[in-house]
């Protein structure tokens, strides 16, 4: 954070560690690409090879069985929420929980209904500001739960592999210039994307 003009000892301290970042990531065995794989790995076997050394991977087609791949887009998402109050960030220019420049920055919290939501982002009505569902803190079930029936809140294989259910399930939408910054979370996280 910027005090009165001066950087403090904590932006110094997370500079230099940015900084080092791309030394110590090298260091780490990490290869120039994220690995894709077409079949799911046995959980010990991914528990060993890439959850305790944090490294990322693609599992591709691993839910293709889940109702929400043929069933959401746009128009259905707003048929099953309809003008239900939700959480939605709202950024200037995108980057949320991020470091924009010299800044730590995060987005404004709005309510709004979520057919509101999506009128901003098919265009129908404009508004300033990139706006995107990303509340953490397991929002499906909490804030989506009319959503729940077209995916698998729990994936028994993750499950097994971690050795306990997920802490969290999240659904998060929002348009291409919204940035999610590089991450890491204890405990590890699993992600599902879809395009709409």
């Amino acid at each position: 954070r910027r005090v009165h003009g001066r950087e403090d000892g904590m932006l110094r301290a997370m500079k230099r560690c940015l900084a080092d970042f791309p030394t110590e990531a090298r260091e780490l065995c990490w290869s120039e690409s994220v690995p894709y794989f077409d079949i799911l790995p046995p959980p010990l076997e991914f528990y060993r090879e890439w959850i305790c050394p944090n490294k990322p991977c693609i599992i591709r087609n691993a839910f293709n069985h889940w109702p929400a791949l043929k069933k959401w887009t746009l128009s259905s998402l707003r048929q099953i929420m309809g003008s239900k109050l939700v959480s939605v960030a709202v950024t200037p220019n995108g980057y949320a929980d991020a470091v924009y420049q010299d800044w730590f920055v995060m987005p404004e919290e709005r309510h709004m209904p979520f057919s509101a939501f999506l009128d901003i982002l098919e265009k129908k009505i404009t508004s300033p500001g990139v706006f995107y569902v990303q509340k953490q803190c397991s929002n499906l079930t909490e804030e989506f739960p009319e959503l729940i029936g077209d995916v698998e809140p729990e994936i028994p294989w993750m499950s097994e592999a971690l050795g306990k259910k997920p802490d969290a399930v999240n659904f998060w939408l929002g348009e291409s210039s919204a940035v999610t910054s590089f991450f890491h979370f204890s405990p590890p996280n699993f992600s599902t994307q879809r395009s709409l």
